[in-house]
């Protein structure tokens, strides 16, 4: 009698159970999950190199929970890609219950096999979701590039060619007496914290139509101008001959670095017709060297655009020096910054003479009061000169007699800032201030456009030409 009431109470339990199982949960009909992506889209990424992770939702409409009796990637443990589900990874995912209303995360990520070739080729896959045997599916898709990897390599003489992008792990050293030439077109795309460094010549060989890339290794648009993706390039001291012609050199921590060359007569660096931007640093730092620039673009750097240090000698010519630095903190240091000693570990000066800072048709400016600042010991030569140039320059360190026909404090007036244009508005006070005879001596700006051609030529690196 005993046993027969406990086997009675034992089934109404079971009831109550199963009764309660089907009003928590829908067990009998069709469920249809949303999703907040029909397809999680990688943007080009370097084969061998994993991507950003991405993420979508799936969520409950219901007013009941549901159960998810798989959640499966589709191409198994041979998929380029992972998956997480809330957490937990896997690539078969079993009973995943969601509350009425609520929804839960998929993160996903992928690392793309070496394709064979120089083009960018698609691979796919899916996430398969069964909710009571009703099937739907989240696609994956990921442009993949091969790429030439170099990792920590010593780089002899040679040519580097513009068929697959180049990418750097950690360093690659181009040896004391070798020179790289590198390609019109060439792209080299630099891992975290990677420094290119140059003990020997570098020669950046870009052209108007095809200009020599150096930029970090992610791809997605959210990160093109982010500072402080790589580490920079590096001019050690003894590298000479080096040039970057129309070359782009974004998002490092610092854009070059030029150390110690005092040669005479060579310069250790003739930058050209390039654009070097968001650096967490520096753009261009030169320390008792010899370095030429023109028709060139510095911009948008945490620390200076252009700082020249300890001695040296250098010539800007046309060129727009722009500093605006919107990543966070408040940058206390110039667009450009000059000095002629340093402080030895003794705690004493020892002084390195600037023999020639030379600054013609330019434009030096940025968010701050004063952007060209000088610190000069007074034993040493400090010997610059801004000539026919725009900007704020009228720091109270500054001797007037070394500036010449300079505009100063006045807005050149960029196309857009913004949008990284800094050719000038039709309203410009940069247009027409320069001087003929500089001009000559660089007849077309940064576009190929005459600057003489009118007998007038304007501050910086690009030449207003307005519209017939």
């Amino acid at each position: 009698m005993l046993f027969r009431r406990i086997c009675i109470i034992a089934i109404l339990v079971m009831l109550w159970i199963l009764s309660c199982e089907r009003e928590r949960f829908i067990l009998d009909q069709p469920v249809q999950l949303r999703f907040s992506v029909d397809t999680v889209y990688f943007d080009t990424v370097f084969t061998q190199i994993g991507t950003m992770t991405k993420r979508f939702t799936v969520h409950n409409t219901y007013g009941n929970h549901i159960r998810i009796s798989t959640i499966h990637l589709a191409g198994g443990g041979n998929s380029v890609f992972r998956m997480n589900v809330d957490g937990v990874p896997g690539i078969l995912h079993q009973n995943v219950e969601i509350p009425p209303k609520d929804s839960l995360y998929i993160f996903v990520e992928a690392t793309l096999d070496p394709n064979n070739s120089d083009n960018i080729l698609l691979q796919e896959d899916s996430i398969l979701f069964n909710t009571n045997n009703y099937r739907q599916s989240v696609n994956l898709a990921a442009w993949g590039q091969d790429v030439h990897m170099l990792k920590e390599e010593l780089i002899e003489t040679g040519t580097w060619i513009n068929d697959k992008p180049y990418l750097v792990i950690n360093y690659v050293y181009v040896d004391t007496l070798a020179v790289l030439n590198l390609d019109p077109g060439v792209r080299i795309y630099l891992h975290r914290d990677a420094v290119f460094y140059v003990g020997g010549t570098i020669r950046a060989n870009g052209t108007l139509d095809e200009p020599v890339y150096f930029l970090s290794d992610r791809l997605e648009k959210m990160y093109e101008d982010i500072p402080g993706q790589w580490g920079g390039i590096y001019l050690l001291p003894g590298s000479r001959d080096n040039v970057f012609n129309h070359s782009v050199i974004r998002c490092g921590n610092f854009g070059i670095v030029v150390d110690t060359f005092m040669s005479k007569t060579t310069p250790a660096l003739v930058i050209e017709n390039s654009f070097i931007a968001d650096h967490s640093s520096f753009g261009i730092l030169a320390r008792g060297s010899f370095v030429n620039a023109s028709n060139t673009v510095i911009a948008n750097c945490g620390t200076c655009a252009v700082a020249l240090i300890w001695g040296g000698t250098y010539e800007f010519n046309h060129c727009t020096i722009a500093n605006r630095w919107l990543y966070g903190g408040v940058r206390n240091t110039p667009a450009v910054f000059l000095n002629n000693y340093y402080i030895d570990v003794n705690k004493k000066p020892q002084i390195r003479d600037i023999h020639k800072a030379y600054f013609g048709n330019s434009i030096i400016h940025g968010n701050r009061q004063f952007e060209l600042e000088t610190d000069k010991h007074p034993d040493g030569l400090l010997n610059y000169t801004i000539d026919h140039c725009i900007g704020r320059l009228d720091s109270p360190d500054l001797d007037p007699d070394r500036l010449i026909n300079v505009v100063i404090n006045q807005d050149p007036k960029f196309i857009s800032w913004d949008e990284y244009n800094f050719e000038l508005d039709t309203l410009s006070p940069a247009k027409d201030i320069g001087s003929l005879l500089i001009g000559e001596g660089f007849p077309f700006d940064k576009n190929g456009n005459s600057r003489t051609a009118d007998g007038k030529p304007d501050a910086g690196a690009y030449e207003r030409i307005e519209a017939p």
